[in-house]
């Protein structure tokens, strides 16, 4: 699985927005320290700091969809998703992600997803040719969500989550090609796909 989560200690999390991020928290990490934060944004930056080895943050919900504050954290930030999971709040599915200072270094056995954030120049054709660099190399969208950017009028970001290794060959080929034809490219996680 790469970065193991039984080895972090320290975990951050915020029970403050929603109570389930404590529980979520539990079962995603059930041995470890588990510290409360009053907000998302110390969340984060208690792992940032060092203060904690990793945090728990939601990042999308199935009934009210993607957790914007989280997904500009990622944006913002500079950790690394670990590890994905599901938590069924018995009112909706979230899913939250594992953030580290460090990346998963490798490919995970079950297979593996990744996450990308890329900008694109506000020009006819750009974002189907970010799109095409990643599926003409063979790899699956899982989604592809947009924000607004906090610098720039009618500026955007997008994010995506993929299925495969993006440390194989055709993976390289593709981050190269999509480097090409983005503003800009940020890697934000590999993590196992179950």
């Amino acid at each position: 699985m790469g970065t193991e989560i039984k080895n972090l200690n320290r975990i951050a999390y915020c029970a403050g927005v929603d109570p389930e991020d404590y529980k979520a928290t539990c079962f995603a990490t059930p041995d470890a320290s588990h510290i409360d934060y009053a907000n998302y944004d110390k969340t984060y930056e208690a792992v940032v700091s060092g203060e904690c080895d990793a945090c728990v943050l939601p990042f999308e919900r199935s009934r009210s969809g993607k957790v914007n504050h989280t997904m500009d954290l990622f944006y913002q930030g500079g950790l690394s998703i670990i590890k994905v999971f599901k938590w069924d709040t018995g009112y909706e599915v979230v899913r939250y992600a594992v953030l580290a200072r460090d990346e998963n270094e490798s490919a995970c056995e079950d297979g593996s997803r990744f996450m990308l954030i890329f900008t694109v120049k506000n020009v006819q054709g750009s974002l189907v040719k970010a799109i095409n660099a990643i599926s003409s190399h063979g790899f699956n969208i899982r989604f592809l969500h947009t924000r607004p950017l906090r610098t720039e009028e009618w500026g955007y970001y997008f994010y995506t989550e993929c299925d495969g290794d993006d440390k194989s060959p055709e993976g390289q080929k593709m981050l190269a090609d999509l480097e090409a034809v983005c503003e800009t490219l940020k890697f934000i996680g590999r993590y196992p796909s179950k």
